[in-house]
């Protein structure tokens, strides 16, 4: 019975709403059946009262043959009706007096008893002296049809009063099946139907791949059991995407450790320069141009330190945390970093981003942007591909994403921001995208490279960076014609 009842989850509630529900209708069910049990009764009482009163009138019209016409076998004929008529009150004693309710079916007994002793009478009484059992009989017959027509019309009245009342019965009964099934179905879409409408509004969210703490839409241990394992998937998801990306950036770190090198190998053979050239000339140069080569040594050792600096940045994991940067360093931060990589592939990057230009950003992640974005265009580009960079600040409006573009994810960024942005737009003149494929271009290891050649992440992760700084995504391509990926970003400045 705890089962059957346990209203503290969604199948216990929408077991118990179905049992009750088919008790209900049982219930109705059996006082239907009752109720046309008895329409029955009153239907075979209906015709027990129809045989009864027929006889009785077959009786009179062989009484009156017998007046009349001094029939003897009329005489025979009212006598076996009487009999039949005594036979069906004896026989259904019962059920006349129930309907006659305030009569007693053995005053009509006796009347019909005293009718055919009557008979008897007038048969052997000579002709001169039958006249008064004559009109005895008359009026005894006469008093029996009274009696019986009273009988059938009472038959009646209660026949047509249990038809009404069945009518009523049969109204109410659907009534009441109707109002149990919209009380159940209204119980049900509280319990069930809401809820999930809930639920489904809140994974939303999730679905456009923000990892938020899913709340639970209802006390029914099912819902709750559901997005426990729910949260707990959210967690091993967040835990693991960090993880991913950390791996993509190392991966991507390895990439570039040669180009880091090369980058090194400049400054450090400008310092073996003028160290030998203050070793041959210590004693006879001039102190002025020993002085030029000392701080020669200082400036390429301070940018070997820069060098490494920003590799080591680049590669730490840290803490999500924005800071007001200019972009323009941003870019030639990164640019350092993935020097050699440009060089391999003969491309040319062209950047052209004002020097004033600042935005809240957190440095690690918006450079992993950019090498993500400059890696995707040589990857696809190959061999001389010509890269642009630009941006600009802007004033909020839904046409800086151009017609045609895949956006990633939705337009928030722009609805629910009033200020000014930071467009970001970062192009190459390579084969770009066929439009069947433009749309599944931010679905995680989705990549149109050759084999060897990346593994469909690098806009994935392009895709969550932005979505961290709250921004927006999308991108522009067409066969033949290159891609533009545009980002844009808040720009909340300090007023």
């Amino acid at each position: 019975m705890a089962t059957l009842f346990d209203l503290t989850s969604l199948g216990g509630k929408i077991t118990s709403a179905y049992n009750t529900l088919v008790v209900s209708t049982a219930v109705l069910g059996i006082i239907a059946f009752s109720d046309l049990l008895f329409l029955e009764r009153q239907v075979t009482e209906g015709e027990v009262v129809s045989d009864l009163k027929d006889a009785v009138l077959e009786m009179r019209r062989e009484e009156k043959n017998l007046f009349l016409y001094a029939d003897t076998d009329a005489f025979s004929s009212a006598d076996e009706q009487a009999a039949l008529s005594l036979r069906i009150l004896q026989e259904h004693q019962t059920a006349l007096g129930t309907i006659l309710r305030e009569s007693d079916p053995m005053t009509m007994v006796k009347t019909l008893k005293t009718y055919r002793s009557r008979l008897g009478q007038w048969k052997v009484t000579a002709i001169s002296d039958r006249k008064p059992i004559q009109d005895e009989i008359r009026t005894l017959g006469h008093q029996a049809y009274l009696s019986i027509e009273s009988l059938s019309s009472q038959e009646r009245r209660m026949l047509e009063t249990a038809v009404r009342e069945s009518q009523w019965f049969l109204l109410i009964s659907l009534f009441m099946i109707g109002l149990s099934i919209y009380i159940v179905g209204r119980q049900l879409k509280r319990v069930a139907v809401t809820p999930l409408k809930q639920l489904e509004s809140r994974l939303k969210p999730i679905a456009e791949g923000r990892f938020n703490h899913l709340d639970t839409p209802s006390s029914d241990r099912e819902f709750i059991t559901f997005t426990n394992a729910f949260n707990r998937m959210l967690k091993e998801l967040e835990v693991r995407q960090k993880r991913m990306l950390q791996s993509e950036k190392l991966a991507s770190l390895g990439i570039l450790a040669s180009g880091v090198a090369h980058e090194l190998n400049n400054p450090l053979s400008n310092i073996s320069s003028s160290c030998q050239l203050l070793m041959e000339e210590l004693t006879e140069a001039d102190p002025e141009q020993l002085n030029i080569w000392l701080k020669q040594i200082d400036s390429e050792t301070e940018r070997g330190r820069n060098i490494v600096r920003t590799l080591l940045d680049f590669g730490s994991q840290r803490v999500f945390q924005k800071q007001r940067l200019k972009l323009l360093d941003l870019i030639n931060e990164t640019q350092i970093i993935i020097g050699k990589t440009l060089q391999q592939y003969s491309a040319k990057l062209s950047i052209n981003v004002p020097d004033d230009l600042a935005l809240e950003v957190d440095k690690q992640r918006i450079q992993q942007l950019f090498i993500n974005l400059i890696q995707n265009a040589l990857h696809a580009g190959g061999q001389g591909v010509h890269l642009r960079i630009s941006a600009i600040s802007c004033e909020r409006s839904v046409s800086m994403i151009p017609d045609g573009a895949e956006v990633a994810g939705n337009l928030n960024c722009i609805t629910d921001y009033n200020g000014r942005f930071i467009e970001i737009l970062v192009a190459d003149n390579g084969p770009g995208i066929p439009a069947e494929q433009l749309s599944n271009v931010f679905d995680p290891f989705f990549t149109t490279s050759e084999p060897g050649h990346g593994v469909g992440l690098g806009l994935f992760i392009v895709q969550e960076i932005v979505r961290e700084h709250d921004g927006c995504l999308a991108i522009a391509s067409r066969q033949g014609k290159g891609t533009q990926v545009i980002v844009l970003l808040p720009d909340k400045a300090p007023v």
